[in-house]
């Protein structure tokens, strides 16, 4: 072996070793606490922020006996809490009543309570896109209720409360399109831009006692999803209910799977069950800056999951006509009650003034300084709703039909 070509192999070896993965700054997993939800709260009394972390409790979550330091029926998670003057002040003060120094990059969940959100949360937003540590992909949900409650709850079927809130949400969100799950990083995006605000998926805390079996022996769950909060700028001015949050997702084209009953065109008394399971939707801009007018068409397709009525789905005839127009209607009911109700609270969650900043920047120079106040809040949308019924399941008619 040459002196050349011994000198490239140690050279080689020196470069691998400085690429090599290790603990440079002494930060071991095992001395690290991983936080996996947090929420903030806002004590008006004192003017203060309050925050909750939820961190994993590895000792619980590895199954030791009680002589090792864990036990069985004990939770596989230890929520904490501080208050600051700020947000980041809040999070320094967990320092101190944790035995670990706090790793957040696992951190699932950001919930906000009612009182913060209409406080504001642009502190909360500049916390998350400053730290190194913080991710923006974490779920944020706006809590009706006591959040320190939610924070303490355990969830069926799930180790962890924040793995509880994690699931619950995908679930939710992609099955009945009532929460509008966004992660911080697209809330941050729509906040920073001009004629379109925020919607943000809401989390009411239940009654029952989170993990007491009730009478039946059944255990009634912490929370459910459900309904929104619109924003104009960083603060919340009112809720939106589930079917509104619907409209929403039609309106926006980020609805995925829901379902909705209408009543039988042949028999009022009966009532069919259809599921849409896609759809897309498209706003236009028409006009000139003088004579200008907002498209909105929605298409939508799904199936019929239950029919009880006379009739045959098999092909298309008047049946499937008349479904499919009712089906449009109530989707059109959805989207109108969302789009009334954002007016009402001037809070823009369509990003109509968007669009018009996007396709008509001299339009929107001339009309912004009166869009939130008099233009938005009056405004007139061309709105065109089409469903589409696929097919009908397993059977084409239904079992009354067929006896």
């Amino acid at each position: 072996m040459t002196v050349k070509r011994l000198f490239l192999l140690l050279l080689i070896a020196a470069l691998v070793g400085t690429l090599c993965s290790g603990c440079w700054n002494r930060r071991e997993p095992e001395l690290l606490g991983v936080v996996l939800a947090v929420g903030f709260d806002y004590d008006e009394e004192n003017d203060l922020y309050q925050i909750f972390a939820q961190l994993a409790d590895p000792i619980a979550m590895g199954g030791s006996s009680s002589e090792n330091g864990g036990g069985e029926g004990e939770k596989a998670f230890w929520t904490m809490k501080a208050k600051g003057c700020t947000p980041f002040a809040a999070v320094r003060h967990l320092i101190g009543t944790s035995s670990r120094a706090l790793f957040w990059p696992h951190c699932r969940v950001l919930l906000l309570s009612e009182k913060v959100a209409r406080k504001g949360i642009a502190d909360i937003f500049d916390l998350f896109e400053r730290g190194r540590q913080f991710r923006l992909i974490v779920k944020p949900a706006i809590v009706a209720g006591d959040l320190s409650k939610i924070m303490e709850a355990e969830f069926p079927l799930e180790q962890t409360g924040a793995r509880g809130l994690d699931r619950l949400i995908l679930t939710t969100r992609f099955e009945r399109s009532i929460f509008t799950e966004k992660n911080l990083n697209e809330l941050i995006a729509t906040h920073a831009q001009p004629g379109k605000e925020m919607l943000i998926g809401r989390l009411e805390v239940l009654d029952a006692e989170a993990g007491k079996e009730e009478k039946d022996g059944s255990i009634p769950p912490p929370a459910q999803l459900g309904g929104s909060a619109f924003f104009r700028g960083d603060r919340m001015v009112g809720w939106a209910t589930p079917r509104q949050t619907q409209g929403w997702g039609y309106g926006s084209g980020r609805a995925f799977r829901s379902t909705f009953v209408i009543e039988s065109p042949t028999d009022e008394k009966n009532h069919i069950s259809i599921e849409t399971f896609g759809h897309n939707a498209r706003m236009r801009l028409r006009g000139d800056a003088n004579n200008w007018q907002i498209e909105l068409t929605v298409k939508l397709h799904g199936h019929v999951q239950e029919f009880d009525g006379p009739g045959k789905l098999d092909t298309e005839n008047e049946l499937t006509r008349s479904l499919e127009r009712r089906a449009a209607q109530a989707v059109r009911n959805n989207i109108e009650s969302t789009l009334s109700r954002s007016q009402e609270l001037k809070a823009d969650i369509f990003g109509f003034g968007n669009l018009i900043y996007r396709k008509n920047p001299l339009l929107w120079q001339k009309i912004s300084s009166r869009w939130d106040e008099e233009i938005f809040p009056q405004l007139t949308i061309d709105l065109t709703v089409e469903f589409d019924i696929l097919h009908s399941g397993m059977v084409k008619g239904s079992v009354e039909e067929d006896r």
